[in-house]
Protein backbone atom coordinates (compact mmCIF):
# COMPACT_ATOMS: atom_id res chain seq x y z
CA UNK A 1 0.00 0.00 0.00
CA UNK A 2 1.51 3.25 -0.61
CA UNK A 3 2.23 5.59 2.35
CA UNK A 4 0.22 8.68 0.27
CA UNK A 5 -2.46 7.07 -2.29
CA UNK A 6 -4.06 9.55 -5.01
CA UNK A 7 -6.97 11.59 -4.17
CA UNK A 8 -9.07 9.13 -6.85
CA UNK A 9 -7.86 6.13 -5.07
CA UNK A 10 -10.95 4.02 -3.36
CA UNK A 11 -10.46 3.89 0.40
CA UNK A 12 -10.05 0.76 2.20
CA UNK A 13 -12.75 0.79 3.45
CA UNK A 14 -14.64 0.77 -0.11
CA UNK A 15 -12.01 -1.90 -0.77
CA UNK A 16 -13.65 -4.34 1.48
CA UNK A 17 -17.01 -2.66 1.30
CA UNK A 18 -17.70 -1.72 4.69
CA UNK A 19 -18.98 1.62 6.52
CA UNK A 20 -16.17 3.30 8.34
CA UNK A 21 -17.85 3.03 11.51
CA UNK A 22 -17.78 -0.99 11.09
CA UNK A 23 -16.63 -3.29 13.93
CA UNK A 24 -13.19 -5.53 14.15
CA UNK A 25 -15.55 -8.11 13.39
CA UNK A 26 -17.61 -6.47 10.62
CA UNK A 27 -14.70 -6.05 8.58
CA UNK A 28 -13.61 -9.81 9.38
CA UNK A 29 -16.72 -11.02 8.04
CA UNK A 30 -16.51 -8.81 4.94
CA UNK A 31 -12.48 -9.31 4.17
CA UNK A 32 -13.75 -13.36 4.32
CA UNK A 33 -16.43 -12.79 1.65
CA UNK A 34 -14.62 -10.61 -0.78
CA UNK A 35 -11.14 -12.57 -0.30
CA UNK A 36 -13.40 -15.83 -1.20
CA UNK A 37 -14.86 -13.30 -4.36
CA UNK A 38 -11.47 -11.93 -5.96
CA UNK A 39 -8.99 -15.40 -4.88
CA UNK A 40 -7.16 -16.01 -8.76
CA UNK A 41 -8.06 -19.57 -7.80
CA UNK A 42 -11.81 -19.06 -8.40
CA UNK A 43 -11.31 -17.66 -11.68
CA UNK A 44 -12.17 -19.85 -15.08
CA UNK A 45 -9.55 -21.90 -16.37
CA UNK A 46 -9.13 -20.45 -19.48
CA UNK A 47 -8.37 -16.60 -18.14
CA UNK A 48 -6.21 -14.47 -19.58
CA UNK A 49 -2.62 -13.95 -18.10
CA UNK A 50 -4.34 -10.10 -17.89
CA UNK A 51 -7.29 -11.16 -16.00
CA UNK A 52 -5.35 -13.37 -13.40
CA UNK A 53 -2.53 -10.36 -13.28
CA UNK A 54 -5.64 -7.91 -12.21
CA UNK A 55 -7.38 -10.78 -9.52
CA UNK A 56 -4.00 -11.12 -8.24
CA UNK A 57 -3.35 -7.55 -7.54
CA UNK A 58 -7.04 -6.85 -6.24
CA UNK A 59 -6.97 -10.12 -4.22
CA UNK A 60 -3.17 -8.46 -2.63
CA UNK A 61 -5.19 -4.85 -2.65
CA UNK A 62 -7.83 -6.67 -0.26
CA UNK A 63 -5.39 -8.56 1.86
CA UNK A 64 -3.76 -4.82 2.58
CA UNK A 65 -6.63 -2.90 3.26
CA UNK A 66 -7.75 -5.77 6.10
CA UNK A 67 -4.04 -5.73 7.40
CA UNK A 68 -4.33 -2.29 8.16
CA UNK A 69 -8.55 -2.15 8.91
CA UNK A 70 -7.68 -5.06 11.15
CA UNK A 71 -5.42 -3.25 13.89
CA UNK A 72 -7.22 -0.32 15.56
CA UNK A 73 -3.70 1.72 15.87
CA UNK A 74 -3.08 2.13 11.80
CA UNK A 75 -6.57 2.22 11.10
CA UNK A 76 -6.45 5.39 12.85
CA UNK A 77 -3.45 6.53 11.40
CA UNK A 78 -4.78 5.52 8.33
CA UNK A 79 -8.29 7.78 9.33
CA UNK A 80 -6.04 10.79 10.08
CA UNK A 81 -3.59 10.59 6.88
CA UNK A 82 -6.94 10.11 4.62
CA UNK A 83 -8.11 12.96 6.65
CA UNK A 84 -11.18 11.67 7.83
CA UNK A 85 -12.66 12.94 11.01
CA UNK A 86 -13.08 9.99 13.97
CA UNK A 87 -16.61 9.10 14.53
CA UNK A 88 -17.41 9.18 18.29
CA UNK A 89 -19.39 6.58 18.30
CA UNK A 90 -17.27 4.29 16.16
CA UNK A 91 -17.03 0.94 17.44
CA UNK A 92 -13.76 0.19 16.46
CA UNK A 93 -12.52 3.10 18.58
CA UNK A 94 -12.78 1.43 22.03
CA UNK A 95 -12.01 -2.06 20.48
CA UNK A 96 -8.98 -3.20 22.77
CA UNK A 97 -7.76 -7.47 23.21
CA UNK A 98 -8.13 -8.55 26.36
CA UNK A 99 -4.67 -8.21 27.11
CA UNK A 100 -4.89 -4.68 26.77
CA UNK A 101 -8.23 -4.55 28.69
CA UNK A 102 -6.25 -7.11 31.85
CA UNK A 103 -3.16 -4.39 31.77
CA UNK A 104 -6.06 -1.10 31.65
CA UNK A 105 -7.70 -2.96 34.74
CA UNK A 106 -4.31 -3.75 36.49
CA UNK A 107 -2.83 0.09 35.82
CA UNK A 108 -6.50 1.51 37.48
CA UNK A 109 -6.44 -0.52 40.33
CA UNK A 110 -2.48 0.44 41.15
CA UNK A 111 -3.70 3.92 40.73
CA UNK A 112 -6.38 3.17 43.18
CA UNK A 113 -4.30 1.66 45.86
CA UNK A 114 -1.61 3.86 45.16
CA UNK A 115 -4.10 7.17 45.87
CA UNK A 116 -5.71 5.00 49.14
CA UNK A 117 -2.32 4.99 50.35
CA UNK A 118 -1.25 8.27 49.62
CA UNK A 119 -4.49 9.28 51.42
CA UNK A 120 -3.70 6.94 54.37
CA UNK A 121 -0.15 8.66 54.55
CA UNK A 122 -1.80 12.37 54.68
CA UNK A 123 -4.42 11.27 57.20
CA UNK A 124 -1.27 9.75 59.40
CA UNK A 125 0.69 13.24 58.75
CA UNK A 126 -1.91 15.28 59.83
CA UNK A 127 -3.54 13.18 62.48
CA UNK A 128 0.50 13.24 64.00
CA UNK A 129 0.67 17.17 63.77
CA UNK A 130 -2.44 17.64 65.51
CA UNK A 131 -1.43 15.31 68.40
CA UNK A 132 1.98 16.94 68.41
CA UNK A 133 0.16 20.37 68.56
CA UNK A 134 -1.76 19.16 71.33
CA UNK A 135 1.53 17.96 72.71
CA UNK A 136 3.34 21.20 72.53
CA UNK A 137 0.32 23.16 73.60
CA UNK A 138 -0.17 20.75 76.96
CA UNK A 139 3.54 21.24 77.61
CA UNK A 140 3.45 24.81 77.12
CA UNK A 141 0.63 24.85 79.61
CA UNK A 142 2.60 22.94 82.23
CA UNK A 143 5.50 25.06 81.52
CA UNK A 144 3.38 28.61 82.60
CA UNK A 145 1.89 26.77 85.46
CA UNK A 146 5.04 25.27 86.69
CA UNK A 147 6.53 29.53 86.23
CA UNK A 148 4.03 30.59 88.19
CA UNK A 149 4.04 28.04 90.63
CA UNK A 150 7.84 28.71 91.19
CA UNK A 151 7.40 32.30 91.04
CA UNK A 152 4.62 32.18 94.47
CA UNK A 153 7.11 29.89 96.28
CA UNK A 154 9.89 32.51 95.30
CA UNK A 155 7.78 35.36 96.57
CA UNK A 156 6.12 33.39 99.92
CA UNK A 157 9.73 32.64 100.68
CA UNK A 158 11.18 36.45 100.22
CA UNK A 159 8.00 37.09 102.65
CA UNK A 160 8.59 35.05 105.03
CA UNK A 161 12.52 35.45 105.18
CA UNK A 162 12.91 39.18 104.03
CA UNK A 163 17.05 38.72 104.41
CA UNK A 164 17.17 36.65 101.41
CA UNK A 165 15.56 39.48 99.34
CA UNK A 166 18.64 41.72 100.80
CA UNK A 167 20.66 39.69 100.00
CA UNK A 168 19.76 39.56 96.61
CA UNK A 169 19.08 42.90 95.72
CA UNK A 170 22.28 43.56 96.88
CA UNK A 171 23.96 40.86 94.30
CA UNK A 172 21.67 42.41 91.58
CA UNK A 173 23.43 46.19 92.12
CA UNK A 174 26.68 44.80 92.46
CA UNK A 175 26.25 43.26 88.75
CA UNK A 176 25.59 40.10 88.91
CA UNK A 177 23.40 38.71 85.98
CA UNK A 178 21.97 36.04 87.43
CA UNK A 179 19.33 37.44 89.92
CA UNK A 180 15.98 38.10 89.19
CA UNK A 181 13.96 40.61 90.48
CA UNK A 182 12.34 40.19 93.74
CA UNK A 183 8.21 38.66 93.29
CA UNK A 184 5.77 40.39 94.33
CA UNK A 185 2.88 38.14 96.44
CA UNK A 186 -0.17 38.27 95.06
CA UNK A 187 -3.13 37.77 97.85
Amino acid sequence: MDSNPPANAPSLYEILGVDRSASADEIRRCYRAKILEVHPDKLDPGASPEDKQASEAKFHEVHEAFEVLRDAYKRRAYDIQRGFRPQSNSKWEGEISEEQRRRMEDRQQWAHKQREQFEERIRNLRARAAADREERKRREQEAAEYRVMVERMLAELYRKNPEWAERREKLRRRGHSNTRPTPTVSS
